[in-house]
């Protein structure tokens, strides 16, 4: 009997997935000993590149990771004989961050420059965002992915997500960051159909901020308010930038659409390829860091989750930030994500938590 109960309770432990935690104290000193652990290098092979997913943060905007944090994920991976690159694409909202060229500079700016991180910069969607490949997705929301052209020249990735709230999905984590982070603008754009926005007259201030940062200008002022018209695509950056609030989303249908649709990327973008997936819970803000301002953290910085299974990684932050992240978004269901990623079979979550 307790051979049986000890055969048991291996099972239960092999069925959940293994989440690595550091502690804000630990974060820096312990990102190589979570790499090193995990098995991730055992399942690459030496000399190949690693494409290590990190958002660089908008112009304006510096709740982005730190880079002494991506340069020492960066030594760990030479370490191993490999050659990694910082990859990110182009942004589908207006700023400097739409051109490749203009991406990079914003990178170099807030730190991300190979003298410091000891890796290239590389933005893989072309100049404009026009570079991308089709990836058939079987049974999904979307009938193909658009992704980024250059990903094709990585199988490894180590994915770094700066974990915050987010006004569409909810959160912002390891998933979101492979789906928004590796397609190409058109696929940005396939995701986002649905988030078609309106601009509650009563609100509208008459700023023209929304005019001046519409990416397909579609809005202009009927009668000194604000009016989308028919040529928008459903971006949404008009909802981030408006300082009145007055642009707003159908949220209950447009929020579980596009997380659906992020699924169905990540399982795009994870098929064939290895990957280890990390969430900062630190300086954990309201909106994205595409968000054109620095925000003032909501929560007191928490460490960093990480493991071989992005679905878990991400249950595990939640289960330690999500009542302060449902505070922020209580209209938003975010478990549509977690359960179409399950659905898809890219994880679980179910997960056993191992601290260091």
């Amino acid at each position: 009997m307790p051979f049986l109960r000890l055969q048991n309770q291996w099972c239960v432990a092999m069925s959940r997935a293994r989440v690595w935690f550091l502690p804000k104290e630990r974060v820096l000193d312990g990102l190589g000993v979570v790499l090193k652990n995990s098995g991730f290098f055992e399942m690459v092979k030496p000399r190949k590149r690693v494409g290590i997913k990190v958002h660089f943060g908008e112009a304006g905007n510096t709740n982005h990771i730190d880079p002494e944090y991506v340069r020492r994920v960066v030594i760990t991976t030479t370490y191993f004989n490999l050659q990694p690159a910082l990859i990110e694409t182009t942004s589908l909202y207006r700023g400097r961050r739409q051109r490749a060229s203009e991406h990079i500079k914003v990178a170099h700016e807030h730190g991300f420059v190979p003298e410091r991180v000891l890796a290239p910069v590389e933005i893989l969607d072309g100049e404009y965002g026009e570079k991308f490949y089709a990836v058939p997705v079987p049974n999904g929301r979307v009938a193909e992915a658009y992704l980024a052209s250059g990903l094709r020249y990585y199988r490894y990735l180590i994915n770094l997500a700066h974990f915050k709230g987010h006004f569409v999905v909810g959160y912002g984590g390891t998933l979101k960051n492979l789906a928004m982070g590796l397609a190409a603008k058109a696929g940005k754009l396939a995701m986002h159909s649905s988030s078609k926005p309106y601009v509650d007259k009563n609100k509208c201030v008459s700023c023209g901020t929304c005019v001046d940062y519409c990416p397909h200008d579609a809005i202009g002022f009927v009668e000194y308010v604000a009016k989308i018209g028919r040529s928008c695509t459903g971006c949404g950056g008009c909802v981030a930038v408006c300082p009145s609030g007055a642009i707003k989303l159908n949220w209950d249908e447009a929020s579980e659409s596009v997380q659906e649709k992020m699924a169905d990327y990540c399982q795009a973008i994870l098929a064939g390829r290895v990957a280890i997936h990390f969430n900062f819970v630190l300086k954990v803000t309201p909106n994205c860091d595409c968000y054109p301002q620095t925000e003032e953290p909501v929560i007191p910085d928490v460490g960093v989750f990480a493991s071989l299974d992005p679905v878990a990684c991400d249950q595990a932050a939640l289960d330690r930030v999500g009542v302060e992240i449902r505070r922020l978004y209580p209209h938003l269901n975010y478990q549509v994500l977690l359960e179409r990623a399950v659905e898809l079979g890219l994880g679980k979550r179910e997960y056993e938590l191992v601290s260091l």
